[in-house]
């Protein structure tokens, strides 16, 4: 009798060991941001009663930050000449899954961007300039990881180091983070919201210029729209730009150096399709929370104590 309590007590201090290790590895399942694959229509920016709505662009001067000072846009439609607004380009916004390259030749003979694949040509300091998002950065000729907007639980984040911006024959990234995956200078994280129900979406993030004759200044962009495919989206997305490849980046250029007339300054990706394609990550995470930890050392302990108990019994018995 007394050794099947021994038994007992054993399986049952097994039992409790291998319950709490399930416990503590598999752990209580934590949200993992997705990837959200699509295209991000952009909402046209415009300019009303002293504020701002939809997408915009604004320059932050070197000794700023994302409350300003600001750099002024002569050529804006904003009575805030800081503001700069924004339209969607040919691909009808930015596309998360896979890349939106600047078409050849999109160049005119006085450096304006004639074309723009996420956004469409805007006049800065009198030259036009456009967006694209390129597998190899054509100011640095890094490799770039493929555009990626993530969802969790209606939190945006993503990398956005493909992003750059075309002016005056010249090519700035504007990427967050930079291409290779750092945060130099006051580049900071995308960050923003997401409504599943709506498509509706908010994005932002700065990213510092180097090079040329807007050094150390940094951008900030604020884009703003729907989803195509998301419930209540409403039209599907726009098509991608012609030559869009979400293969992997291969070696590329670098830019020559900045145009004559610039303005003097102060010192493994899934194909994409047009509707929105919401996946899990894989990621595993262990779990260390206290009432979870004190569980397993509960039930471990009363294990140990039927097994000492038993022990004693059965010595006792057989003296």
């Amino acid at each position: 009798m007394f050794e099947s309590i021994k038994r007992g007590a054993a399986l049952i201090g097994a039992a409790a060991v291998v319950g709490g290790s399930a416990m503590l590895t598999g752990g209580v399942a934590h949200a993992a941001p997705s990837p959200i694959n699509g295209l991000f229509g952009i909402t046209a920016g415009a300019c009303g009663g002293g504020s701002a709505t939809g997408s915009y662009f604004r320059m932050i001067l070197p000794a700023g930050n994302t409350s300003g000072p600001f750099l002024a846009n002569g050529d804006s439609t904003c009575s805030d000449k800081t503001i700069t607004p924004l339209s969607p380009g040919s691909g009808g916004g930015l596309r998360s899954g896979g890349y939106q390259p600047q078409p050849q030749n999109s160049w005119d003979a006085g450096g304006n961007a004639t074309t723009g694949s996420v956004t469409a040509p805007l006049r800065f300091y009198g030259v036009g300039f456009a967006t694209a998002t390129s597998q190899v950065d054509p100011q640095t000729g890094q490799q770039t990881s493929t555009p990626q907007i993530y969802n969790n639980a209606g939190t945006l984040s993503g990398d956005l180091s493909a992003f750059g911006a075309f002016w005056n024959k010249q090519v700035f990234n504007q990427g967050a983070p930079k291409p290779g995956g750092a945060y130099s200078g006051k580049t900071s994280p995308v960050r923003g919201t997401y409504n599943a129900q709506t498509g509706d979406y908010v994005l932002e993030w700065t990213s510092q210029i180097v090079g040329g004759p807007f050094n150390n200044f940094t951008g900030l962009w604020h884009l703003t729209g729907k989803v195509a495919g998301a419930q209540g989206a409403g039209a599907p997305a726009a098509a991608a730009a012609p030559g869009s490849n979400p293969a992997a980046p291969a070696p590329g250029r670098t830019p020559g150096q900045p145009a004559a007339g610039a303005p003097a300054v102060a010192a493994q990706q899934p194909q994409v399709s047009n509707n929105i394609t919401v996946r899990p990550v894989a990621q595993s995470s262990a779990l260390s929370s206290p009432w979870l930890t004190g569980g397993v050392v509960a039930l471990v302990a009363v294990a140990s104590a039927l097994l000492t108990n038993a022990d004693r019994l059965f010595r006792r018995r057989r003296s």
